[in-house]
């Protein structure tokens, strides 16, 4: 283990770096509480779904598999475990691409839960997706390039370009918990479904975990724009690992309290103690019938790998019962 904390430069990003004694400490603290974060959610992912066909459950994988792939990747980088520059890359690179654009479809897939109208936000899709295709394959072809006996040539970009896709990112995941952020802000005023006490709470949490996405993102941002490239990369996995733990809690509260019936214990302002076979039924149509555009654009499409119940079918068998 000794040659493992052989010096690097923390300001150099080429091949030939050595980290410090303290930084290499640092490096495989946050490399290990990442790798472990991830792991952990990965065995709740596997437990918690019945179906492995959603969007959601899919993000998921590919943001916990590649914190992983992207943690393995720079701890071969900076303490030469490995002689292997492609496994390196493909670590680096993909691993890299599944945990970032991993974790925004989590958050992209889920955002139609607290949306009021029945807009798709394909636009954030379309933005998540030309990240991916430029931003990252552009860092990952200059990060190999970087790694190389040519170093010289594309190293000079590649420290360009790494604040220009550490900036990108954080602009769009800012972009992505601020719609959470103003969308919930609505819901909680507007939405009787999610006047008891825990929707209220839910919602409340919903909140704090987007700022809490965005503050981590800003200390990605901070140790990236201060030099310290090894300390950024390493923590980088950490926090997402972090983010995506509370991503995962607080988006699956979401849905079980949607598809449970419209706040954790009943709606302010509805009434399921009506008398008769009918009485569950007026209850909840009362709630949807006061909110239609929250109603329909919340449920709709809660059938996502078996996660929840479709608004249309509640209300056909309303109709019917009636």
């Amino acid at each position: 283990m000794g040659s493992l904390l052989e010096a690097r430069d923390s300001n150099d990003m080429g091949s030939s770096n050595k980290l410090s004694h303290k930084t290499s400490l640092i490096v495989i603290v946050f490399l290990a509480l990442g790798v472990y974060n991830a792991l952990e959610v990965l065995v709740k992912i596997l437990r918690t779904f019945r179906a492995y066909r959603s969007v959601y459950f899919w993000a998921l994988i590919a943001a916990s598999v590649g914190i992983v792939l992207h943690a393995f990747g720079y701890f071969f980088r900076n303490f030469d475990v490995i002689d292997s520059l492609p496994l390196e890359i493909f670590l680096v690179g993909p691993g890299g691409m599944c945990m970032i654009t991993g974790q925004s479809i989590v958050l992209y897939s889920r955002l139609h839960l607290i949306s009021r109208t029945n807009s798709k936000d394909r636009w954030l899709l379309i933005m998540i997706l030309i990240d991916l295709l430029v931003i990252q394959i552009g860092a990952t072809t200059l990060y190999a390039g970087s790694q190389t006996s040519n170093a010289a040539k594309y190293l000079p970009i590649y420290k360009v370009w790494e604040r220009v896709q550490v900036t990108a990112f954080f602009v769009q995941e800012c972009i992505i918990s601020g719609l959470y952020i103003y969308r919930t802000w609505i819901l909680q005023k507007s939405a009787a479904a999610f006047r008891g006490r825990d929707g209220r709470q839910l919602l409340h949490h919903l909140i704090a975990v987007n700022l809490l996405v965005i503050a981590l993102d800003v200390t990605i941002l901070a140790f990236q724009f201060a030099g310290l490239y090894d300390i950024q990369t390493s923590w980088k996995t950490l926090a997402y690992s972090i983010k995506l733990k509370f991503e995962f809690y607080i988006l699956n509260r979401l849905v079980e309290l949607t598809k449970n019936g419209l706040s954790g214990g009943r709606p302010s302002g509805s009434r399921l103690t009506n008398s008769g076979p009918n009485a569950a039924s007026k209850g909840v149509t009362s709630v949807i019938e006061t909110h239609p555009r929250f109603g329909n654009s919340s449920y709709a499409r809660m059938e996502d790998g078996g996660d929840g119940v479709v608004l249309k079918e509640v209300g056909r068998v309303t109709k019917t019962s009636e």
